[in-house]
């Protein structure tokens, strides 16, 4: 009996058995097409995504590359405006002066300097090697002339109605950067010989070219110039310089000039009718040179000095009436020293400068030597005192006085020595 249950229940369990596997099975197919089936739809969710993901990194590599055309773009705008600067300042000036001498010289105008007056600068780059250049120079005078005669004494209100404003782009030159350090500046531009600009200081028409000597920057070269911008000049000149430092504190600036317009006499002075007048004769002789150096002689003190000479000579002078010969001393000599203390950055407020010369110009010691407006004239001695400061970023204060014996070798009989005073102020605003 024990047995035959023992059977029936091992009967029984097996065929339960067999029963579930056979009705487990449509549950698995289901299952497992269920998991295809998810699995697909996170294929498909997957190529949603990494199509989205390609044309998102299309766009960026779209982007990416319009930001790389822009940064061309932007650099090559930055090179075009590279290639065209203006820099320059603004300046309002006044000055006391008495130019008259008692009314001797009532051709002068004492407030030729009471203005507002731009300098303005333009450098165009037309390639790797040149580059132009140009220099406009602006007067608004806002104080009406004090002259009353003509420059012969006469009198006259022609120089009462003084011209207040001027200004056209004066000057248009080039300058070539060539192999071997060659510099070359051609046109018409204001240059200088001497570090002071004692032998010429002044707009001129010509070429100039210079070398390098050493790795220090000293220039060795040759100039030709033609006087320009000047109805009382009317000559040319040419020959060599030599300029730059030639040890760690010591620059120098030499240079020989040989002076043309005929055998012994220089156009110097037109008529009125535009032609030459010789019968003054020659007011510059046919050879000069200037020597100049300058040097720290102590910490933030700076030492300047200028010798310059001319071979005119009385006898050359061929003058047609004698009161022209009236001339006394070292008329073809002029020596100038200056000392700086410190210097002025435009940029630095509050840089402070100081400065104390002495001058002494010949008649007939120079070319054409540069008169700072005025301040330092020509055919005078005396000494000059001022200081420059910076108040303001990109503003800076110059005051000068210069006391001078002038008119002291006379250009005739009549003329008198005069003792001149002049107190400057102005205000520079640089951009």
């Amino acid at each position: 009996m024990n047995k035959k249950k023992i059977t029936a229940a091992a009967m029984l369990g097996i065929a339960m058995s067999l029963s579930g596997t056979a009705m487990a099975a449509p549950e698995a197919g289901q299952d497992l097409e269920a998991r295809i089936a998810a699995i697909e739809q996170q294929q498909q969710q997957l190529t949603k995504q990494l199509n989205a993901l390609k044309k998102e990194n299309a766009k960026l590599r779209k982007k990416a590359t319009g930001v790389e055309s822009n940064k061309e773009a932007i650099s090559d705008l930055k090179k075009e405006q590279e290639r065209f600067k203006i820099s320059g300042f603004v300046r309002t000036q006044w000055e006391s002066r008495n130019d008259t001498n008692g009314g001797l010289r009532n051709w002068e105008n004492e407030k030729t300097n009471n203005r507002y007056y731009l300098n303005l600068d333009g450098t165009m780059k037309i390639n790797e090697n040149w580059m132009g250049h140009f220099q406009v120079e602006t007067n608004n005078r806002y104080a009406g002339s004090t002259a009353t005669g003509d420059n012969f004494g006469h009198s006259t209100n022609k120089n009462k109605i003084d011209d207040k404003d001027w200004g056209t782009i004066q000057r248009v030159w080039l300058t070539g950067n060539l192999p071997n350090g060659v510099e070359v500046n051609v046109g018409r531009r204001w240059t200088y010989l001497g570090q002071q600009f004692s032998l010429l200081g002044a707009t001129v028409n010509g070429i100039d070219a210079t070398i390098p000597v050493n790795k220090n920057g000293l220039r060795a070269g040759a100039f030709y110039y033609n006087m320009a911008e000047y109805t009382n000049a009317d000559f040319s000149f040419w020959g060599a310089m030599l300029k730059g430092p030639v040890a760690k504190n010591l620059d120098i600036a030499l240079a020989y000039a040989h002076i043309g317009g005929g055998d012994k006499e220089v156009p110097y002075v037109r008529r009125e009718d535009g032609g030459p007048d010789y019968s003054h004769g020659n007011w510059t002789g046919k050879n000069a040179f200037v020597i100049s150096a300058s040097t720290n002689v102590a910490r933030n003190l700076r030492l300047t000095a200028d010798y310059a000479r001319t071979d005119f000579s009385v006898s050359d002078l061929n003058a047609t009436r004698p009161e022209w010969n009236q001339i006394s001393g070292n008329s073809n000599q002029s020596f100038m020293a200056r000392l700086d203390y410190k210097w002025t950055n435009p940029d630095v407020v509050g840089s402070f400068a100081a400065f104390a010369g002495y001058h002494y110009i010949g008649r007939n010691g120079f070319i054409m030597s540069d008169e700072n407006d005025g301040a330092i004239k020509q055919n005078s001695r005396g000494w000059s005192l001022g200081f420059r400061y910076v108040p303001w970023k990109r503003i800076v204060w110059e005051t000068k006085y210069v006391i001078s014996e002038n008119d002291m070798h006379q250009w005739n009989s009549w003329d008198k020595s005069y003792t001149r005073k002049l107190l400057r102020t102005q205000l520079d605003f640089y951009f």
